[in-house]
């Protein structure tokens, strides 16, 4: 499945319309430490208003807390149900947490940064047709 970082929503909607077209699944993740910029309540909005205005497309949503735990454990404490964390002293416990709520670890690299393209849906859909099954 490919993997693409967004930054903002025009970012999630371009990825969830691309793979709505190709009919792909993609996940889209959140750059690392989101929770210190939009925080959990900003990307649950994302993830609603991207799910919104692509009701078809096949998307997992992943929320990166990067090197700050307490923003995975409020992912988990809010039922985000995919997080992405960095290994830090908390990840052992952080971990057991969230398989005991059924959470799960994307420990995946990303496909592609969507900070880096001018038109970030094509780039999507070109990733998503190389990679189709």
């Amino acid at each position: 499945m490919v993997s693409v970082v967004v930054h903002n929503l025009a970012q999630s909607l371009a990825a969830a319309k691309a793979a709505a077209s190709t009919g792909q699944r993609i996940t889209i993740r959140s750059t690392p430490g989101i929770g210190r910029s939009l925080g959990i309540g900003g990307w649950l909005a994302l993830v609603k208003l991207t799910q919104q205005a692509a009701p078809k497309a096949n998307i997992k949503f992943t929320f990166d807390s990067g090197i700050w735990p307490g923003d995975a454990y409020a992912a988990i404490a809010v039922g985000v149900d995919q997080i992405a964390m960095d290994d830090t002293p908390a990840f052992s416990r952080l971990r057991k947490l969230a398989d005991e709520q059924g959470v799960l670890i994307d420990d995946q690299p990303s496909d592609i940064d969507l900070a880096f393209e001018l038109e970030p849906k094509i780039a999507c859909q070109n990733l998503l047709e190389t990679n189709s099954v």
